[in-house]
Parts: C-alpha cells; structure tokens; sequence
C-alpha cells in the first residue's frame, strides 16, 4: 500500500509539473499609447527703453532700433504676416514723430518729422523690408530652428530711420510716435 500512495503521490507531482510547464502564456497582440504635441505660438515684441527718451536732435541721420521681434510655431501649417502700421490704433496716414502740444511750442514751425520704419530679420531666408507708411511682410522660416522643419522661426529689430533735418525748421519740445505691429495666422 505504501508503494502504491508513492507511486500515486509520485503521479500527482509529475501531472502537476507538467500542467504547470505546459500552460499557455497569455499574448498581447498590441498596446496603445496615444499622445499629443500641442500647438505652441510664441509672437513677442521687446521694446528697446532707449527709444523711449532720447534726444531727437542728436540723432538726425541716424538709425534707432526701437525694438526687436521673435516669432517661434510649431504649427507646420500656418503661415504667418506681420503688419506694421503708423499710430496707436494703426489708422496714421505715415510713420512719424508729433510734437506733443501739451509739451512744445510751435512757433509757426514744422510739428511733423516722418521717418521711415525698417524690419530687419536675423534669419537667412526671412525678407526685410522698410517703408514710410504701413507695410506688411510675410514672417517666419521653416527648418533652420534645431534643424527641424516642423518648426517656424524668425527674430529681427524693428529701426526707425531718423532723417537729416534742420532744427530750425522744427518747433522746439517732446515729440512722440507710436508703430503697431500685429501678426496673423493663414
């Protein structure tokens, strides 16, 4: 009787061996990862503070850079323009400096000093251009920011080209001139 519970425990053992050993493995045939790279639109304008006092006289025929841009997309379908117009609310007929009234006397002399308006991009294969009244240009370059063609890119300095004048031509006090930038996507 021993002999045979051996042998049963021993048959036991081995069916319990193999069952284990022989047992199928589950497969997964696929795992999905799903994941998005949102759009990211960067348009920045840095104003230069020199541009904001300075001596207008000791600056005839000079240029002042009066700020700089920046634009960096991810988005490789879009294409952006940049308009620059004279003015606050970009209705000015010309780019140009006003006396302010309130900070000047006229005299019965000029109060309106144009000038014209250059942007210049740092970007090989971006177009500068310039102008006395409002301009637009198309803006950004695929491919040259970390080499990735994804990616559109551009920077540059907005200029304001200050002409030879005379001063007495010109009533004497604070001028002021306002350039509006704005940027769209097509």
């Amino acid at each position: 009787m021993r002999v045979q519970r051996k042998m049963v425990l021993t048959l036991i053992i081995l069916y319990l061996s193999f069952s284990v050993l022989g047992a199928r493995t589950l497969t997964v045939t696929d795992i999905n990862v799903q994941g998005v790279v949102p759009v990211s639109e960067s348009f920045t304008v840095v104003q230069n503070p020199d541009a904001l006092n300075f001596n207008l006289a000791e600056s005839r025929n000079t240029q002042l850079v009066v700020g700089t841009y920046t634009l960096l997309s991810n988005n490789n379908m879009a294409l952006f323009h940049m308009y620059i117009k004279p003015g606050e609310d970009g209705m000015g007929d010309r780019f140009a400096f006003f006396l302010d009234n309130a900070r000047g006397f006229n005299g019965g002399k000029k109060t309106v000093l144009p000038f014209l308006v250059r942007v210049t991009s740092s970007v090989s294969g971006a177009v500068s251009i310039a102008g006395d009244t409002s301009m637009d240009k198309e803006i950004g370059v695929r491919g040259i920011y970390a080499a990735n063609d994804e990616i559109t890119y551009e920077t540059g300095e907005i200029i304001a080209d200050i002409p030879n004048f005379s001063l007495d031509d010109y009533a004497n006090g604070w001028y002021s001139a306002s350039i509006q930038l704005s940027i769209e996507a097509h």
